[in-house]
């Protein structure tokens, strides 16, 4: 295979991960983005390996959480009145693939990405990457013994699709032997395919082994335009070009801005939602991974801390942090585990994730630049696709076929 200059835009995860598989194949790679290595919401997530739990957001049920996230701030989903026109095209094409079949469709899309997602990470971890800081397993609780029961029989259909271990039964919180759920909890099950790890430490990992392998890192390089075999960006010292023979534009939220660099290219289709986190100082740690669904809220143990993530909220400044918000995640959390309402907290993140109206990202070449590959738009999933993502990219980029069918990821048309 003939190696080639390859420029990666974006350092979040899904570049991190694909800037690593480009250089392993022997390409050339440089490494841009206009902060820090494992940017945006590369280090503040929940750090979720999750299969079964991959889907794309647009589904039936969300379509009246949404009139009542515009109206409430106390929602787990949110979304400024004032922003509401700016959305427009983007909630109308989301509200279309918020039918049972279209969300049939693209779960069957998404999931040629998702059967190879744990290989990835194998592949990642046989090279060196310790994929440590948490471990395996995913409990799911809940207040209602027959919402839970709803939506486990709805995993065991996925499990038996995808071919992997079913989860476990229902119990009760008595039987789940998990001390810090509180008495609202009325019943969980495990899911034992699921495993989670510590983002902060994959993305520094990540970081040194692309150093020792030789990429041409450069943060704080902001991308500007892009034509066939050059690009602008603007640094420090003032502005300069990179040529290449590919470039890869993993930029995130921030897609819309980089594409219209483009000459004779518009794109709207990424809208960033912004997502919020902090780290709590618990004395006792959940056992694994705990996910309460009547919450729309995780805890994550993590590094020796807890880690609760959740929220979603569509307004102007997405990356403007909100104290209401956080303080509306944690009590969320404490509502069904213990000792989270007067535990110190830290770390608190608010950082924007790169929503589709499909739920499905976008890996495709640019079709009136070829040499341009776009990565992005994974949604809540750019740990989890993050890996396989950059091993389809690679093969893109290689001219090989990547042995799925590429449609349901191609860039929509305008």
């Amino acid at each position: 295979m003939a190696s080639k200059q390859v420029l990666v835009a974006g350092a979040g995860l899904v570049g991190l991960c694909t800037a690593y598989s480009l250089a392993r194949e022997g390409h050339a790679v440089t490494l841009v983005d206009k902060g820090r290595m494992g940017s945006g919401a590369a280090r503040g997530n929940g750090g979720e390996i999750t299969p079964l739990q991959a889907l794309p957001m647009p589904e039936p049920a969300l379509v009246t959480q949404l009139a009542e996230g515009v109206i409430s701030n106390r929602h787990y989903f949110t979304i400024a009145p004032l922003a509401l026109p700016r959305l427009t095209v983007f909630g109308v094409q989301f509200l279309r693939n918020c039918t049972t079949g279209r969300l049939k469709r693209n779960t069957a899309a998404l999931d040629q990405l998702v059967r190879g997602a744990m290989a990835a990470f194998d592949s990642f971890h046989r090279d060196g990457i310790s994929l440590a800081g948490g471990g395996w397993g995913y409990l799911n609780v809940h207040s209602d013994p027959e919402a839970l029961r709803v939506y486990r029989e709805a995993q065991i259909e996925r499990a038996r699709l995808l071919g992997i271990e079913e989860p476990g039964p229902i119990l009760s919180r008595a039987e789940l032997e998990e001390p810090l759920l509180r008495e609202e909890v009325t019943c969980g099950y495990r899911i034992p395919t699921e495993r989670y790890i510590d983002p902060d430490r994959f993305c520094t990992e990540l970081h040194e082994a692309l150093e020792e392998m030789g990429v041409n890192i450069r943060p704080h390089t902001e991308l500007l335009s892009l034509d066939d075999t050059r690009a602008t960006v603007r640094t420090g010292q003032g502005v300069e070009t990179i040529g290449f023979d590919k470039a890869v534009v993993s930029t995130g939220a921030w897609l819309n801005r980089q594409l219209r660099g483009i000459p004779g290219l518009t794109f709207s289709a990424v809208t960033p939602g912004t997502g919020y986190s902090f780290h709590a100082e618990m004395d006792t740690l959940p056992r694994t991974l705990t996910m309460g669904l009547h919450r729309k809220t995780l805890i994550v143990p993590m590094s020796g801390t807890a880690r609760v993530v959740g929220l979603m909220d569509f307004g102007f400044r997405v990356e403007r942090f909100e104290r209401h918000r956080m303080d509306f995640l944690r009590e969320q959390a404490s509502q069904f585990i213990h000792g989270l309402d007067e535990t110190p907290i830290s770390r608190e993140w608010t950082g924007p994730r790169p929503m589709t109206p499909t739920g499905l990202p976008y890996i495709s070449p640019v079709r009136s630049h070829p040499n341009i590959i776009v990565a992005t738009g994974h949604n809540m999933h750019g740990l989890t696709l993050g890996p396989v993502t950059g091993e389809v990219v690679s093969a893109l980029v290689s001219d090989r076929d990547p042995g799925i069918d590429m449609r349901p990821f191609a860039l929509p048309r305008f």
